[in-house]
């Protein structure tokens, strides 16, 4: 297996956008110093946690129902960052796998349309990773950045009575000391707190839809050679050791399929039961909001679920992609001219079209398969919560 210690210029391009994502949060695979990365990721699932218990016990009943509602996505976003990096530790040596693989892969690939085919993967994989990080860091740069002018506008706060407005602090929330440095600190941590679980939640989305694609891109280029397979003019043993070449391969892939999947297999639980909450919640708002005209409400609401279905679709294409791949190459296999073949080679296909009926599917809890078939149905689901929820609010 090719070391990952010296990446060429397209490994790099690749995953090098995911390093410097999860390298601070102690969740990249090929972090050397394991100690450090333990600390690091310590670090953050204690800020999380932190985080998380203090929106619960703080719960104001007499808060705005949009403070309420951003509070409780704030708080699913703290725990599905905790679950994301706690699950990307533990599945170290199986993503590790994979990206050693894709570093053999850079540096052994040999044909310009395999190449293609690899790019093309790759560069969806950086699309969706620009649209995310930046979807994200816009919704809390705001939060951080209000909160640091309200510092700089308020008054001294030894100066600030009861009565008159506190400093506002990113979580929505006003000081609850007078004390300087307390309130600077407390800024210090939620600004970290935010940075975090933007960066946890959505960095580990797409670092895991990354190497997803990448598996898929080789999974084509196995069908490309699958299709292209024939009796060349050498000898039957030069055939032979072709295709058991071509068989091998194509364990590996479906091994490290296995890998990834079974990494996402707790994320999806975690990610399905908390979306679902919030997909009420959000859509209670929406209907109220609705009912008083507020439509800045309204349109916030609606934002919260397209991010909330993005979020959802990137799963399901990752399960619909790879589903497909590992189905298509049967379709090569069948393509090809299986039939110029010796009858030995014959009966090894007859095994890959078998082995490729049987696609690898994502799944959440083992049980409940992640695609785009599913995707519609979450979403059909969504809306018929909505009409259902404004039939009974008019009523």
């Amino acid at each position: 297996m090719a070391s990952c210690k010296i990446w060429n210029k397209e490994m790099a391009y690749e995953f090098s956008l995911y390093r410097r994502i999860l390298w601070p949060l102690g969740s990249w695979p090929l972090d050397h110093d394991r100690n450090f990365a333990k600390f690091r990721a310590l670090f953050i699932i204690i800020t999380q946690t932190i985080m998380v218990l203090y929106i619960s016990i703080g719960y104001n009943k007499d808060a705005m129902l949009s403070i309420i509602v951003d509070q409780f996505v704030l708080a699913a976003c703290g725990i599905l960052t905790i679950v994301k990096i706690t699950l990307i530790r533990l599945h170290r040596d199986d993503l590790l796998k994979n990206l050693r693989n894709a570093a053999k892969n850079w540096t052994c690939i040999a044909r310009q349309d395999h190449r293609q085919v690899m790019l093309r993967y790759t560069n969806l994989g950086r699309r969706v990773f620009f649209f995310q990080i930046g979807s994200s860091y816009v919704v809390i740069v705001p939060l951080i950045a209000g909160s640091l002018l309200s510092f700089a506008t308020s008054p001294s706060l030894q100066n600030v009575t009861k009565s008159e407005e506190q400093m506002q602090l990113p979580h929505e929330m006003t000081c609850p000391s007078n004390v300087p440095v307390v309130c600077y600190g407390i800024y210090v941590l939620q600004t970290v707190q935010l940075i975090s679980t933007a960066t946890g939640n959505v960095g580990s989305d797409v670092f895991l839809f990354g190497v997803c694609m990448h598996l898929c891109g080789q999974l084509e280029v196995l069908s490309l050679e699958l299709l292209r397979f024939h009796a060349g003019k050498k000898n039957h043993y030069w055939n032979r050791m072709k295709m058991i070449a071509l068989i091998e391969r194509h364990c590996l892939l479906l091994n490290l399929a296995k890998d990834i999947v079974d990494a996402l297999d707790t994320i999806l639980v975690a990610q399905l039961v908390l979306h679902a909450s919030l997909i009420c919640l959000i859509g209670l708002q929406l209907i109220v909001s609705l009912a008083v005209h507020d439509f800045v409400l309204v349109g916030r609401s609606i934002m919260s679920f397209n991010i909330l279905m993005i979020q959802l679709f990137l799963y399901s294409y990752m399960g619909e992609t790879l589903s497909s791949k590992t189905q298509a190459i049967s379709n090569a296999v069948y393509l090809s001219e299986w039939y110029d073949l010796p009858t030995n080679i014959v009966r090894d296909i007859y095994f890959i079209i078998a082995r490729a009926n049987a696609p690898v599917r994502i799944r959440a809890g083992k049980f409940y398969i992640i695609d785009l078939n599913s995707f519609k149905n979450i979403l059909k689901a969504s809306v018929s919560y909505f009409s259902v929820l404004q039939i009974m609010f008019i009523q």
